[in-house]
């Protein structure tokens, strides 16, 4: 091997197509593997969890005062998650996403609202998410490294994950989803349709200005917007935008 070989990053750039993957990964895994530094020996350990996100793209656990990895996390806090199902062949022939992050607790302000988003996700969670012993973590990601299949490796930075949820686009979310929800199923499931997915009673579970996760029993799906959206009604053109394709290819 040449020195040109061994400084060689087989790391692509990311793409537009890279970051969408990156993105539905992280947000439609309802669990992941994490992995931390065990608190007394400092050695690495690894635990399943489940997952859900802030609106911005964080990764949030629901972490138990008696596991193992909330231990760990208090005393040092950076971590990674790998997410991504296997499917049937070869599971390294599936793409899985890595994800670099370091835990930390949410401010007070923040934690009804994160709350409600991992709930929608993980629903059997609202049995033990108000113990005493139970707290919610968000796993700030950094970066991470995205394997999309053969010869399609990627680096990804913070930026490429998650996206900023202006103050007026977070005021409007819950609204837009019940709005959705309750007056707009059938254009729901056209545009879940359209998107690859069967059958209806499609809702939407979280929603954020890059796109939203529709859930439907025990499916979960992501649809991106063609834009991100940059203020309040920007949420209905990007709906009407969708449910336009969704017509078109019906």
């Amino acid at each position: 091997m040449t020195e040109a070989d061994a400084t060689t990053d087989p790391y692509l750039a990311p793409d537009a197509t890279a970051r969408q993957m990156a993105r539905r990964l992280a947000r439609t895994s309802a669990h992941g593997v994490l992995s931390c530094l065990e608190a007394d020996s400092g050695d690495p350990i690894a635990s399943r969890v489940a997952l859900g996100h802030t609106a911005e793209g964080d990764l949030v656990i629901l972490v138990s005062a008696l596991s193992l990895h909330t231990r760990a996390l208090a005393r040092d806090g950076r971590c990674a998650v790998l997410v991504g199902e296997p499917g049937r062949g070869d599971p390294l022939a599936h793409p899985r996403l890595m994800a670099r992050a370091r835990a930390e607790a949410l401010r007070e302000e923040e934690t009804a609202a994160v709350r409600a988003r991992f709930l929608e996700r993980q629903s059997k969670a609202a049995l033990y998410a108000d113990f005493p012993d139970f707290r919610f973590l968000r796993l700030r990601i950094s970066g991470g490294l995205l394997n999309a299949g053969f010869a399609k490796a990627y680096r990804l930075d913070r930026p490429d994950l998650t996206h900023p949820v202006p103050d007026a686009l977070a005021a409007v979310a819950d609204r837009v989803r019940s709005h959705m929800n309750e007056d707009h199923g059938d254009a729901l499931d056209a545009i879940l349709a359209r998107h690859g997915e069967t059958g209806a009673g499609w809702r939407i579970a979280t929603l954020d200005p890059l796109g939203f996760e529709a859930r439907r029993e025990k499916q979960l799906c992501r649809v991106e917007f063609r834009q991100a959206v940059q203020e309040p009604s920007g949420y209905r053109e990007a709906f009407v935008a969708l449910a336009r394709d969704a017509e078109a290819a019906a």
